[in-house]
């Protein structure tokens, strides 16, 4: 009668049979119970600290890639503690009585983990890793939502070389505009000359509005931007109500946003897509306008190196600059060591030795060389030709599509901060980083600052003033888009 008691059985042989085949068949079935929400954490190895592909521990998850034309790889998930073992064999059979209950849930924290890795305060405000996804807010099933609102979701593909397109348009709570500008002697690069970035702006809800920007990347990164702009934002809308009850609290957000990051991505590499994204991908960061009765939140949700930057009045009347999101490189120190944990090269190329080397990013700085980016490497000989050299070299640690990398944890698990607007606060600016590597964050504030009651104007003119940065180096120009958000004056 007492179901503890009846499953007893199944706990006394399960900790019996500590045989690999059932631990590996248990891990496996717990991760795919949990893929969408697990988090990969390198298992590191004692003396090398690389960890062996398709392991997982106990915050971790095996890696479901392509491999090329090898096969699927083997998934091993074996236990490193006898102890941790049994600890989790028996919090599965206190928390559920019964027999299947406890299979479950024993499958489920292998997956998950019992505890959530401890989040780290960023130093710029309330930001939460998607490395820790923390607590999940469970609201049923997401609802459909009907679209509004005007939308710059076109990639910029369609565009003749060299030219501004501009949007803008009114949401709740503010002014927004638009506008991207082609790159220039990309004909050496892949994807050619034209302009691969693609964004969305508009009122998504009637209580929330949505903004971002998608940088594309690979030979057909132009036509994954643009799937992301049109996809993602209608399932940012079936989760309105897990956002509006996260409030200020970043971590009851970030589950949620990184399952409807994560189906966006599934459904692209899916081939019914219709898109090329295994070498092909985008980065992509979005921003969505809160509004409840008396005050406006920001929830920004980041996945490559898109940036997002508040502008504010400080002392004097003079406007600040604050950064709403974290670049994701790959020599960032967390991401690095979670790829490279993951068995993945970070790394800079030297193409101009005889053979081409690529060096650690502490070699680079060691020596003070200039070799460009640092990028995501599968070890050489991992692919088949032509992919078992220098493959594929990301230059950033997330993004969307990219499915040579998934095994590697470069995938859409976005960053999420959260920020109540406040009578200070001016405006915001999301761009890809054809802004940024030009222009710093205080400069992109500058251009606008003055112009902020003609926004089409404001914005224009911060993408102009990146253009002409890149010019003055002469060469290559990155292409820039821009997303400008002036916020309303308190009533």
């Amino acid at each position: 009668e007492n179901p503890h008691l009846a499953s007893l059985p199944c706990l006394l042989l399960l900790c019996f049979l500590q045989a690999p085949g059932l631990w590996e068949e248990v891990c496996v079935q717990g991760a795919l119970a949990s893929r969408s929400v697990s988090c990969r954490v390198g298992i590191e190895e004692q003396g090398s600290g690389r960890a062996r592909r398709g392991e997982m521990g106990v915050l971790g998850c095996p890696s479901f890639g392509h491999t090329g034309g090898r096969g699927p790889r083997p998934l091993r998930a074996p236990m490193r503690s006898p102890i941790s073992t049994v600890v989790l064999l028996i919090a599965a059979w206190l928390a559920a009585p019964t027999v299947e209950g406890f299979v479950g849930k024993f499958g489920l924290s292998l997956g998950r983990g019992l505890t959530a890795a401890p989040r780290k305060e960023g130093s710029f405000g309330r930001s939460v890793s998607g490395a820790s996804a923390g607590p999940r807010m469970m609201l049923g099933p997401r609802k459909k939502v009907k679209l509004g609102g005007e939308w710059l979701s076109e990639s910029a593909t369609k565009k003749e070389v060299d030219t501004l397109q501009l949007n803008e348009g009114i949401v709740d709570g503010g002014r927004y505009a638009v506008c991207s500008q082609e790159g220039r002697g990309k004909g050496t690069q892949v994807g050619g000359p034209l302009n691969q970035d693609s964004a969305t702006a508009g009122q998504l809800t009637e209580g929330m509005a949505l903004l971002g920007v998608f940088d594309g990347h690979g030979q057909d990164g132009g036509t994954v931007s643009q799937y992301v702009a049109a996809n993602l934002p209608p399932k940012i809308a079936t989760i309105e109500d897990t956002l509006r009850r996260a409030g200020a609290k970043a971590e009851l957000a970030l589950g949620s946003l990184t399952d409807v990051f994560m189906e966006c991505h599934k459904e692209l590499c899916d081939p019914s897509s219709g898109v090329s994204a295994f070498i092909s991908g985008s980065t992509g960061l979005t921003v969505c306008v809160m509004s409840d009765p008396g005050s406006k939140r920001l929830v920004v949700a980041n996945a490559g190196d898109c940036r997002c930057v508040l502008a504010s009045k400080g002392w004097g009347g003079k406007l600040t600059a604050t950064q709403l999101s974290q670049d994701q490189n790959p020599d960032r120190a967390d991401e690095r060591k979670r790829i490279e944990g993951l068995g993945g090269v970070v790394g800079m190329v030297d193409d101009a030795g005889d053979p081409p080397m690529v060096y650690s990013p502490d070699d680079v700085e060691q020596n003070g060389w200039d070799l460009g980016p640092a990028r995501v490497f599968w070890e050489d000989g991992t692919w088949d030709p032509p992919f078992h050299e220098f493959f594929p070299g990301l230059a950033m640690a997330r993004s969307f599509g990219d499915q040579c990398l998934d095994e590697l944890g470069v995938e859409p698990i976005p960053e999420v901060l959260i920020h109540t607007i406040k009578p200070k606060d001016k405006f915001m600016v999301i761009a890809s980083d054809g802004v940024w590597q030009v222009l710093s964050n205080e400069e992109v504030v500058g251009a606008i600052a003055g112009n902020e009651d003609n926004v089409a104007q404001a914005c224009e003119a911060c993408v102009k003033l990146a253009a002409e940065k890149w010019d003055n180096q002469g060469g290559y120009r990155d292409d820039i888009t821009c997303v400008l958000l002036t916020f309303d004056a308190p009533a």
